[in-house]
């Protein structure tokens, strides 16, 4: 299922003991959720695939929830790029249920990050090209 304005989507699975005692996908779980879409949009758009070429670290999250989740939900989560800076990035999610109904929007702000030095580095060229051409950005 694709999720209208963004060019990449991801499918996340629920499982039980994502639930709290409502019955329904705890907000705190939804934090786990844009972390698992963050790093399979990293993947896919700029090759991260080892745990060492991630190199960003999520500086700041906001999560807005419109609708609960349960069990029997399907969710598909879409996320794009909305701007890059010099050292950071700004992603947006979109989590719809399989109805079509929205249930959270989110922001994160990610920092690019050298670990062995414990410093914010620049964005990688060859990123700035991948994303600005996956998302549209100019």
């Amino acid at each position: 299922m694709a999720v209208e304005g963004y060019a990449f989507s991801t499918p996340q699975e629920i499982v039980l003991r994502d639930l709290d005692s409502f019955g329904h996908v705890n907000n705190a779980v939804y934090l786990t959720f844009v972390e698992n879409a963050r790093i399979a949009y990293l993947r896919e758009v700029v090759g991260a695939v080892r745990r060492d070429e991630i190199r960003n670290i999520m500086a700041a999250v906001s999560l807005e929830f419109r609708a609960e989740v349960s069990f029997e939900d399907e969710l598909e989560i879409g996320v794009r790029t909305d701007r890059i800076g010099t050292k950071s990035f700004q992603l947006s999610y979109r989590l719809i249920r399989s109805d079509g109904e929205v249930a959270v929007d989110a922001t994160s702000t990610q920092v690019m990050f050298d670990f062995d030095a414990g410093r914010a580095i620049e964005v990688p060229e060859q990123w700035r090209r991948a994303i600005e051409a996956h998302d549209g950005l100019t």
